[in-house]
This record gives C-alpha cells, structure tokens and sequence, in this order.
C-alpha cells in the first residue's frame, strides 16, 4: 500500500490501511493503538478478527481518495468488485492519539432510498393537476443559450437552474478536480426539475445536453410528471462570432471560469448529436429579440 505523509489521524488511518490490507502480523499492537471508549465496546481482538477478514474483499488496498483533517482522516478504497468503500478513522485530540472511533462504510450508503433512475416511465410520482413545463436550453459554451434561457425564465416566471452555478458552488469542496463534473450536474439538475414539477411548477434546466441518455432521461421524467416537455437548441453559425462570444464574456459567477476553451467547443460542436423530435433549433447569430420572442411562442405553444 502507499504510503502518505505523517498526521496522527493519517498514521491511525493508515494502521487500519494496514490491516484490510492483510499486513503479515497486523494487529499485536491494537490494545495500544485503540481508545479505551473504543475497546469498552468491541474489544481489541475482535477488531483484529474483524479486520484481518475484510482484508480478503480489499488487499492490495487501492486508495482512490483521501481527505485529512486535525483528529479525522478518511480514505477512499477500492472494493474488488470495483464498488469504492469509505473507511473512516476519529483519534483523540491529546497524544497518543488513539483510535476513538473507525468505521467502514460504502460511498453510498445502503440504508438511503435508490436514486433517480434513468428512466421515469414506471416511477412512483404523486398525481399532480398541473400545466407546468419543463424546458431545456441546451448547445455548447459561448452558443446564447444562458442569455436566451435567463431572458426566457424572466419572461415567463420561470426558475432557471444552470450548470456553471451549480458546478462553481461545489469549487469550494474540490468540484474542480471531480472525475465526471457533468454527471455531477446532471443528477443535481434532475432532482431540481422533478422537485419543480412535482410542486406543479415549470422549471428551465441551463445545460450543454450533449448525452443522448440524458435527453431522453429528462423527457421521460416530463412525461411522467404530466409535464410539457420544450427543448431549445443553441447554435452560432458564424465561428469568429462564436469565439468571440465564448473568450469575451464576464458572467461573474462564484467558483467558476468566465473565458471558455474555444479549442475544446469546437471539439465538441463536432461530435454534437441531433436532437430528435420537439426541439426548436436558433442561430443566435440573429439579433436576441428575435431569438427570445422565437422561444416564447416555443415554450407556451
């Protein structure tokens, strides 16, 4: 196993590192390494019988994460069926900074509720009166899309929910350095759209859309909510416009970048998929107002 820098929590998490890790005598030095309030409860070699048993679903110990604070320190492990499990370690503020308290548990916890599917058709909703809509703005950095679908929810009393706000809240916590941020703002703007139209309200979702499964996730859940389901697709015919657009803009938002990559959109404008059936397709080449009245008739036909 690698082995890190010292901290005490980081030394105790790494003695238990050790142990699910099948060291050869791990373990005879657990009485000393334990908190008496820890051994009250599971004795010192029960824990090692324990630990030596786990060693069998996780050594070689591959760590995939690690978070380190004064008295806690956690790391994330790779289970050999290529689920990620948690182990958690609290020491005592005073030397020797023994173990108060450990425990291993998933990434995600089975105790809470599935999460949402990718699929809405059979899922359990409340029966909900409503007109509401659910409207996506998609296309790439720098296509009009946040102008048009922030001027079309002023418009019409619509929340917008956008991912650049959502992704640059999570900066503060490491949200640069998440392996998938898209995924990431992908489910957080599904739980908002089904919170929105679960209360019978209308909700925009701001978002590239380039996932295929994704648009057919989202026109699932309008359907099964009873909700008119509006698509607008963004696009700037002209590149030099376009570029102009994506490396001069300030939106000022917290924990995010303003300039885009124009190298990468065009990567991406490449390999854009289609959208098939209820889009409403702008070249935001034209002047906005005409783009915005466009996109009304859209949404409340």
């Amino acid at each position: 196993m690698q082995r890190f820098a010292a901290s005490p929590a980081l030394a105790r998490l790494e003695w238990i590192l050790d142990g699910l890790d099948g060291k050869p005598g791990w373990g005879t030095d657990a009485s000393d390494v334990l908190a008496a309030a820890f051994t009250a409860v599971v004795p010192p070699e029960r824990y090692v019988e324990v630990t030596r048993g786990r060693a069998a679903d996780y050594a070689p110990v591959v760590v995939v994460g690690l978070d380190v604070g004064e008295t806690t320190a956690r790391a994330r492990i790779r289970h050999h069926d290529g689920t990620v499990d948690v182990v958690s370690c609290v020491v005592e503020a005073a030397r020797p900074y023994r173990i108060a308290s450990t425990w291993v548990a998933g990434l995600v916890p089975t105790d809470l509720t599935p999460r949402l599917p990718a699929d809405f058709t059979d899922y359990d909703l409340p029966s909900v009166a409503t007109d509401a809509r659910l409207v996506v703005f998609s296309g790439l950095p720098g296509s009009g899309k946040s102008t048009l679908a922030d001027a079309a929810g002023a418009e019409l009393g619509i929340p917008v929910f956008a991912t650049d706000w959502l992704l640059g809240a999570l900066t503060p916590f490491g949200g640069r350095h998440f392996e998938d941020p898209l995924a990431i703002a992908e489910e957080v703007l599904t739980t908002l759209a089904l919170r929105q139209l679960v209360a019978g309200q209308s909700v925009i979702l701001d978002h590239p859309t380039e996932q295929v499964a994704t648009r057919e996730r989202w026109r699932s859940l309008a359907r099964r909510a009873g909700a008119e389901f509006r698509v607008v697709v963004c696009r700037c015919s002209d590149p030099q416009v376009h570029r102009a657009r994506l490396e001069g803009r300030s939106r000022g938002i917290a924990g995010w970048h303003d300039s885009g990559d124009w190298h990468n959109v065009q990567q991406r404008l490449a390999s854009f998929p289609c959208w098939a059936g209820e889009a409403l397709s702008l070249d935001t080449v034209q002047p906005r107002e005409r783009s915005l009245a466009a996109v009304i008739r859209h949404i409340i036909a």
